[in-house]
């Protein structure tokens, strides 16, 4: 079902990222040791930065992600649509491009610190292109209308798939560590909303709402070689009806391997 074939993909392998500060030491590194072990969504204070990837990250990359490991941890009581669906990608390469660009920034202007107000160069995703290309990939060109990126709100995404069916992903928080030179971890929470305008129930179009946490711990290998692994955990919100039996736990986990190599 769409609601949940690795939709959380188009928003969360490449996330959009922002100006670096320092992370709460070895917050992220403690989740990857703690999967799959995870009891509940992970809290960030964190909710108005994004993430800026390091200089290594800019220029275009052929992507390969392959699905290593799905988990239900509350099976056989709840069990998500899509999660049976979701195994044909076990072990299967998926490919697609991704782009990271150049971007320029203005801090806001601080009274206390007025020498910080000038422009910035960063490198950030080309999230409506790195958006398009991810969803193509799963779904099939023919599934996919569109994907545009909020000018008012960067975090915010929308995509729309054949039929009218729509995806909005809004980045509610994140947390990022510069472990070394060479390794960079980031994890971001996503609202997903998606509505079905062709299925409607009392009037009313389909709607379902969740939460998806995306954790990825990025290695430079080489100038031209980027491999990472990826764990993703899928909640339930409080709208949908099974969330009392869920509450805070994650309903369904996925981790990936990931290798960038530019083009």
């Amino acid at each position: 079902m769409l609601k949940e074939i690795i939709l959380f993909l188009i928003v969360n392998i490449f996330i959009f990222p922002l100006i670096p500060f320092p992370a709460t030491a070895g917050i992220l590194q403690d989740r990857i040791n703690q999967y799959p072990h995870w009891e509940s969504q992970i809290l960030f204070l964190n909710r108005e930065e994004d993430l800026y990837f390091p200089e290594w990250f800019e220029g275009e990359w052929e992507v390969t992600s392959i699905l290593r490991e799905q988990i239900a941890p509350l099976a056989p009581r709840l069990v998500t649509p899509g999660f049976e669906s979701n195994k044909k990608y076990l072990d299967k390469e998926i490919k697609f491009n991704v782009r990271y660009i150049r971007d320029e920034i203005s801090p806001k202007f601080s009274l206390l610190f007025p020498e910080t107000f000038h422009s910035k160069e960063v490198i950030v995703a080309d999230r409506a292109f790195n958006g398009m290309a991810i969803t193509k990939a799963y779904l099939g060109e023919e599934n996919v209308q569109s994907v545009t990126v909020n000018p008012k709100n960067p975090n915010e995404q929308t995509t729309i798939f054949a039929e009218n069916n729509k995806l909005i992903s809004t980045v509610i928080s994140r947390q990022q560590e510069t472990v070394s030179p060479t390794r960079f971890i980031t994890c971001e929470i996503t609202r997903q909303f998606f509505s079905s305008p062709e299925g409607v129930y009392k009037n009313a179009p389909i709607v379902y709402v969740n939460l998806v946490e995306t954790l990825t711990d990025y290695n430079l290998v080489e100038p031209n070689l980027i491999r990472a692994k990826q764990w993703t955990a899928v909640y339930l919100s409080w709208e949908d009806p099974d969330y009392f039996l869920a509450l805070n736990r994650p309903v369904a986990l996925y981790f990936y391997t990931l290798e960038l190599r530019k083009k």
